[in-house]
């Protein structure tokens, strides 16, 4: 019987990676999280998937290493997506194209205070 919840657990983290991977060109991180959430199902459950991550984290730490930091309890997932997402702008954007930066800058200025105008 624990075999078999093992197994199903594996199985149900296999097609949450899967979803994550289809609906990761959609916009928006919205792959992201069932991607990972599929990922640790998968690690909890299989020895083989444990040593495979541990041999790629450490052939491939720029890469494996944002997974890792994610992986961690108490991760604070929207600030590591947010960081990882202005990284990969910065890959594959000229400067100019760029508009996250943008983004949040404007967003963070429609919630500033303002100053009352005196008279």
């Amino acid at each position: 019987m624990k075999l078999f919840i093992k197994m199903s657990m594996m199985l149900l983290g296999f097609v949450l990676m899967a979803f994550g991977v289809l609906i990761a060109p959609l916009p928006g991180p919205l792959g992201v999280p069932f991607f990972i959430g599929g990922l640790i199902l998968v690690l909890r459950n299989s020895t083989w998937a444990k040593r495979s991550f541990i041999q790629m984290r450490r052939r491939y730490p720029k890469i494996f290493g944002p997974v890792r930091a994610l992986l961690r309890p108490g991760a604070k997932v929207v600030a590591l997506m947010w960081l990882n997402m202005l990284r990969t702008e910065r890959h594959f954007l000229r400067r100019k194209d760029r508009f996250l930066y943008r983004f949040r800058r404007g967003l963070f200025g429609m919630f500033r205070p303002r100053r009352p105008a005196f008279g």
